[in-house]
């Protein structure tokens, strides 16, 4: 049926649309009230469950009280810091002395041959040489440390050298460093390479 399209018909029209438009919105939120609601009791039975299962667990296993106390005061003295202060004073009558190496040789008054004088009368100066000797290849790799006298803490020179007996009466020496630093070779007379036996030279550890 068609109706003449007057000012009257189309208000009622409209009116018509607006509440249809209007219950399906109705209808709509309904749906989504239900919807939502369904949900939510979901939820709700899902997490009753949980908690009943944790308190059983929680009912059958119970906690161990002295691990707990002891945990709660671990994490506790982990977020506290001590700050202690105070001053230190040396002691008026104190005395520093310098610490002295122990492991440098020094000669006993019978080896320094204390006392000794020639019957000039002369002033006598005593200094000695440490060696150290390495084994190497046919003979020795010799390292010196000269020192002026027994109270001297490092050697004022220090030499390196190769040493091989040839035969019963001859023997050949190769100068391989002198004061920590490797001398060139100009001539080797012997089998042995001259770069390795200077690695078996034994510096004084320390400065001259």
């Amino acid at each position: 049926m068609e109706l003449p399209a007057t000012a009257e018909n189309r208000v009622l029209a409209n009116a018509v649309n607006a509440r249809i438009k209007s219950e399906a919105r109705r209808q709509n939120a309904q749906a989504a009230f239900w919807r939502l609601l369904g949900w939510g009791a979901l939820a709700l039975l899902s997490g009753a469950g949980i908690g009943a299962a944790c308190y059983g667990y929680a009912y059958l296993h119970p906690p161990n009280s002295t691990e707990n106390v002891a945990k709660v005061v671990a994490e506790a003295l982990s977020a506290v810091t001590f700050k202690t202060e105070g001053t230190v004073k040396l002691d008026p009558e104190a005395k520093l002395a310098l610490a002295t190496r122990s492991d440098i040789p020094t000669p006993t008054p019978a080896q320094l041959g204390a006392g000794a004088t020639p019957e000039s009368k002369a002033t006598v100066l005593t200094n000695f040489t440490v060696f150290k000797n390495v084994p190497f290849g046919q003979g020795q790799v010799v390292t010196g440390w000269n020192f002026s006298s027994g109270e001297q803490k490092t050697p004022n020179h220090q030499y390196c050298y190769y040493s091989e007996q040839l035969d019963g009466t001859s023997k050949v020496t190769i100068d391989l460093g002198e004061n920590g630093r490797a001398l060139p070779v100009t001539r080797n007379r012997t089998s042995i390479d001259p770069t390795l036996a200077v690695a078996n030279c034994v510096w004084f550890k320390g400065s001259i």
